[in-house]
């Protein structure tokens, strides 16, 4: 990795850790951790480059620098993109001086790694406001035989269970494509057209998933054995998801998500079984509870 990048990792580690200012000596402390060295110049450099990238740090002159996570828009998507380039950095540093580092690494085969090459063009387009052209393979629609011929306005790259998907609005409104299952991609010679990346955010901002829903958004209460709270913690089900103090009970972790309905939230509670008891709404407990039943009909 880095230096430049060690030092605004350790820059908004401290930051994210610490509710008070956190002084220059508590930076220079650090760093030195790290084998870094300081100066009050590349502190000054460091906090520069962080609030240019769109952190909301406040520099309380002579006195320290604080945070303010409410006031960064998409705060969690920007320090997960910012940390995903560190640890590219780690990976490609690794590889490029050690031949052999593969051996020690275990990644997982599939499609998500597919047509990635796509992921630049779309993201380019996307900035240029240029509609796409495209094969696409469905696996909703099963009765086509072939791909489907696809003219999109793309708006949004989203990322879900490690596959990019391109949200964009087509004759039919919006629609979500996996670019794994695209072929023949092709940007198309025509006038730029009013980017909707705000839209098709809000499009998915009450899903878990990628499939919008016809029902509105509900507090969903669920229950869980408390063997799932560090687990649930550290991946949420939904950016929505809050622990549900009010519904506490020893020897389980509750939580509230605030979510419109889908078959992909219904995947994720039903992987749960035994360890999850939907408290909240009726409607969703009892399609939980229908379907559990029908899957022990399988083993009768």
């Amino acid at each position: 990795m880095s230096k430049d990048i060690r030092r605004y990792l350790v820059f908004l580690e401290l930051l994210e850790s610490e509710e008070g200012l956190v002084t220059s000596s508590q930076i220079e402390t650090e760093l030195k951790k790290e084998g870094l060295s300081f100066s009050t110049s590349s502190l000054n450099r460091d906090y520069k480059f962080l609030v240019d990238i769109g952190f909301k740090i406040h520099n309380v002159k002579t006195k320290g620098y604080k945070l303010d996570i409410d006031d960064t828009d998409n705060f969690s998507l920007l320090t997960n993109l910012f940390k995903r380039i560190a640890f590219s950095n780690v990976l490609n540093k690794n590889i490029t001086l050690k031949k052999e580092i593969h051996k020690y690494l275990a990644l997982e085969e599939g499609s998500a790694q597919r047509n990635f090459r796509y992921f630049d063009m779309i993201l380019e387009a996307i900035q240029n406001r240029c509609e796409i052209k495209f094969q696409h393979t469905s696996y909703y629609h099963t009765d086509r035989t072939s791909p489907k011929t696809h003219v999109v306005k793309p708006h949004l790259l989203k990322e879900y269970q490690n596959r990019w998907y391109v949200v964009g609005e087509t004759d039919q409104g919006f629609r979500v494509f996996g670019l794994d299952r695209i072929t023949e991609l092709e940007r198309l010679d025509s006038p730029p057209f009013k980017n909707k990346t705000d839209l098709a955010n809000v499009h998915l901002y009450h899903t878990v998933g990628l499939n919008a829903s016809d029902y509105e958004p509900t507090h969903v209460i669920l229950r869980f054995n408390e063997s799932q709270k560090p687990y649930l913690e550290s991946l949420k089900l939904h950016h929505s998801q809050k622990e549900d103090l009010e519904n506490y009970l020893e020897g389980f972790y509750t939580i509230s998500l605030f979510v419109s309905y889908n078959f992909e939230l219904k995947q994720q509670l039903l992987k749960y079984g035994s360890f999850l008891e939907v408290v909240a709404p009726d409607f969703i407990r009892n399609d939980i509870k229908d379907e559990l039943l029908k899957a022990t009909k399988n083993y009768s």
